[in-house]
């Protein structure tokens, strides 16, 4: 059976043999980026300093400006509850059943904070956050996955900037929207692909 994340459902969408070429017939060996190798480290170092481990030696690893980066982020005020943080790093596998076919959704929450019966799924960027978050392809999948996980539509997902610390926002709206627009692209991919 098949399985999407969001990445590769934005690939999908925007061209069927790039999708084809990467996912597929895995053809793609392009090298991370100077730019994703820092946020892995970051997005390493703020896992491990919500779940409470010692950062000292991760911390040590970073250049100059991923330390300047982390101070600026951790005096953000959504660290000051770090203990409302129930998970980090959390990967999900969620099935998706329709008329036609069915598949699976993949992907990793950073990190889910709880307040209450609220759940917020926070997905932390190197750079640059959604212009519309409410329609990002990554928001609807995840808040639709969230959904399904948590039993809940008191749910949101939260980009933060690490690089700016501005911060955006996008809210659970309609499971049936979120499923016919995850469909409608699943259904682009050529039918001898589809298991």
């Amino acid at each position: 059976m098949n399985t999407f994340s969001a990445n590769s459902l934005k690939l999908l969408d925007s061209s069927v043999d790039d999708f084809i070429n990467k996912y597929i017939l895995h053809l793609d060996f392009i090298n991370k980026s100077d730019l994703a190798k820092s946020g892995e480290k970051l997005h390493g170092f703020i896992s491990y300093y919500l779940k409470g481990f010692c950062t000292k030696n991760i911390k040590m690893a970073l250049n100059e400006k991923e330390k300047e980066t982390i101070e600026k982020v951790l005096k953000l005020e959504i660290f000051k509850e770090k203990e409302k943080f129930i998970k980090t790093e959390e990967s999900f596998l969620v099935k998706c059943a329709g008329d036609k076919f069915s598949f699976y959704l993949t992907g990793r929450f950073d990190a889910i904070y709880k307040n209450n019966d609220s759940y917020t799924i926070f997905d932390w960027k190197s750079r640059n956050i959604p212009k519309d978050p409410q329609n990002e392809l990554q928001s609807i999948v995840y808040l639709y996955c969230a959904s399904e996980i948590f039993k809940s539509k008191n749910i949101s997902i939260k980009y933060l900037s690490l690089e700016t610390q501005e911060m955006c926002e996008a809210k659970f709206d309609d499971k049936d929207k979120y499923l016919n627009k995850i469909h409608g692209i699943v259904e682009k991919m050529p039918l001898k692909y589809l298991t």
